[in-house]
């Protein structure tokens, strides 16, 4: 029993100086941690006036570059200055753009139908919907356009439509020209004739 005693008492005893020293180690390392980040703050603190310092000796010579960029540079003037101005007297003077020459041949066409309504061309034999519609796009509607058409502008059609010699072939002008007076022929009809006044009777010589 007092045997037992004494080994206990040596364990607590060892226990304790190990703890002693364990707890010594660990507040050592603390310290140390502890000095070594206060003079990380210490060295930064120190650091940011001298960076501050370096920082304006920079900016400073680059404002004085860009002030002497300009001076040096002069402002920009105006090129060309003000632009002539011609008088009305001297535009009227100067030759205008020559006016176009009119063509050869072309007959007076039409930008438009009378009245909105166009002659029916088919109605003349060798004109089909097709040449109908190249003849309107060229200006030409009605019956008495084609009737009125000379022997030049006859040749100037057959070259715009890309049918030499058609018209004259196959006798446009005149068919037209008899669609032109069907018309006039019709009115003229519905007209009452007026009766003749007969002559007087002569008086016998006595």
């Amino acid at each position: 029993m007092p045997l037992l005693i004494v080994q206990l008492a040596i364990l607590v005893a060892v226990a304790f100086v190990m703890g002693c020293v364990v707890g010594r180690l660990l507040r050592r390392r603390t310290t140390a941690t502890v000095t070594d980040k206060e003079r990380t703050i210490v060295a930064a603190a120190k650091a940011l006036p001298a960076a501050g310092g370096a920082s304006g000796s920079v900016v400073a010579p680059v404002a004085r570059r860009e002030a002497a960029a300009k001076k040096t540079v002069p402002d920009a003037e105006p090129v060309g200055g003000d632009l002539p101005v011609q008088s009305p007297d001297r535009m009227q003077d100067e030759p205008g753009k020559p006016e176009p020459e009119p063509e050869p041949g072309r007959p007076a066409l039409l930008e438009a139908p009378r009245r909105g309504r166009a002659d029916d061309l088919t109605a003349i034999a060798g004109i089909g919907k097709a040449v109908q519609s190249m003849l309107n796009g060229a200006g030409v509607f009605h019956y008495d356009q084609i009737a009125g058409w000379t022997a030049d502008e006859a040749e100037w059609i057959d070259r715009r439509i890309g049918f030499p010699r058609r018209v004259e072939r196959e006798r446009w002008v005149v068919q037209a020209s008899k669609l032109a007076g069907k018309p006039a022929q019709k009115r003229a009809a519905k007209a009452p004739a007026r009766p003749k006044a007969k002559p007087a009777a002569r008086k016998a010589r006595t």
